[in-house]
């Protein structure tokens, strides 16, 4: 009875996985021609959008658009999907110059949409698709906008082969700038910027505590600091990180 069971579990499984024909690290489109054009396109941590009107960058945007990432491993979805969200985020600022809006009430990720993938896109909807097939908050450090309260720029596009570093190299990015993640040790509280609002319940489901979830990717002096003394610690969010400089 027991071979029975596991015999027609493995059928049943057989059945309902996807099949997936591709490579481990072959990606969905080839991203090369588009990591070249964001390379050159930000400057002393600003993005200029001129390049939406390149030829390389419509050829990218129509491979985007035909692309199908369904039979392809999660590292080379979800390289194509950051990838998309990055050039989609080109366009939308290049669309909206001059836009101002407040950090709680913007339209700027949902008011224009695209063809990604044979569907119909915002950058709102493009940036739940990263995180549901990224099943982890880790990848919201992609998740930048050009705003002071979000992610900085990633250094260039993704790709399958290399996902995981540069998701390494993206938190550490975040998680050691003292603008976005400061610990006050004289009051032993921890300082986040606004933008981790929406990364705090999922920080905490996924590592334990907020402490636990930055370990591994701030600085091993600031690592042992955060260790020593996060039983007590206070954990804050606020919309400005304050650091006094002063002479000693």
């Amino acid at each position: 009875m027991l071979l029975f069971a596991l015999n027609a579990f493995e059928t049943k499984a057989q059945k309902t996985a996807p099949t997936l024909t591709k490579d481990l690290y072959e990606d969905v489109i080839d991203h090369r021609r588009f990591d070249s054009l964001w390379r050159a396109s930000k400057r002393f941590g600003k993005l200029h959008t001129n390049a939406v009107w390149s030829e390389a960058y419509a050829t990218y945007r129509q491979l985007l658009a035909d692309a199908d990432p369904g039979p392809f491993y999660v590292d080379s979805r979800l390289a194509f999907w950051i990838n998309a969200y990055l050039a989609v985020l080109m366009k939308v600022m290049q669309l909206r110059v001059g836009y101002r809006s407040t950090v709680w009430d913007s339209l700027l990720s949902i008011r224009d949409t695209f063809i990604i993938a044979h569907e119909r896109h915002t950058l709102r909807s493009l940036s739940d698709t990263i995180i549901a097939t990224a099943q982890t908050v880790r990848v919201r450090a992609f998740l930048c906008s050009g705003s002071s309260n979000a992610p900085p720029f990633p250094t260039g596009a993704c790709f399958a082969k290399t996902m995981k570093e540069s998701l390494r190299e993206q938190l550490r990015r975040v998680c050691r700038s003292e603008r976005y993640v400061l610990y006050d040790p004289a009051a032993n509280v921890l300082q986040l910027s606004v933008m981790f609002k929406e990364w705090f319940d999922e920080m905490i489901v996924e590592s334990g505590s907020v402490v636990d979830f930055l370990l591994p990717w701030i600085t091993e002096a600031a690592a042992a600091q955060l260790a020593l003394r996060k039983e007590g610690m206070q954990t804050v969010i606020s919309d400005r990180i304050e650091k006094w400089n002063r002479a000693r």
